[in-house]
């Protein structure tokens, strides 16, 4: 073989392969945010440490305008997020029902394991199958996964910029309302 079909078989092998991560590009990001989520939890188990799992759940509950929980439900909570994020990131859990999914989760652990004892991270999987099938939760046809663009907050257009709502202001104009471009 020529070093001219050496390159050519490996550009199309380089081409084939780019094709398909772009193709599954929602369900790479999914593994890749369970496997660095995982991680994450693995480090601090070895260690004892909360600092980054507490971040986390804590930026999570701010979100959905909780409180802060107790540091005895932040590796739960952070394990659930974990078994959350690939389903998300798919389509195959829109994250209005993982929000309410997790608010439902966070409640039930306060209400009905206050002490403990805490999940493993199986059963903590094992519970959002469950939400899973109790809800019925299915991906929409209509709604595609995660993509790189919307990792690197690409303009949506589903609403104004600061600067569009100042200049509407100074003009004195209402703006209408912004429909999707998806």
């Amino acid at each position: 073989m020529t070093w001219r079909r050496v390159v050519l078989v490996v550009a199309l092998l380089a081409a084939a392969a780019g094709a398909a991560a772009w193709y599954w590009q929602s369900a790479l990001i999914g593994v890749g945010a369970r496997f660095y989520l995982a991680r994450i939890a693995a480090r601090e188990e070895a260690t004892g440490d909360l600092s980054q799992r507490r971040a986390t759940v804590r930026r999570m509950n701010r979100m959905l305008l909780m409180g802060p929980p107790p540091d005895t439900f932040v590796p739960e909570l952070f394990d659930f997020i974990t078994a959350v994020s690939a389903r998300v990131a798919t389509g195959e859990i829109d994250l209005a029902w993982a929000a309410y999914v997790y608010t439902s989760y966070q409640r039930d652990l306060i209400r009905d394991r206050p002490q403990g004892p805490r999940r493993s991270s199986a059963e903590v999987g094992a519970a959002v199958e469950e939400y899973v099938r109790f809800y019925s939760l299915r991906q929409r046809p209509d709604v595609p996964g995660f993509s790189l663009s919307d990792l690197a907050g690409a303009e949506s257009g589903e609403s104004y910029t600061v600067e569009e709502l100042d200049e509407a202001d100074r003009q004195g104009r209402p703006l209408g309302r912004v429909t999707p471009q998806r």
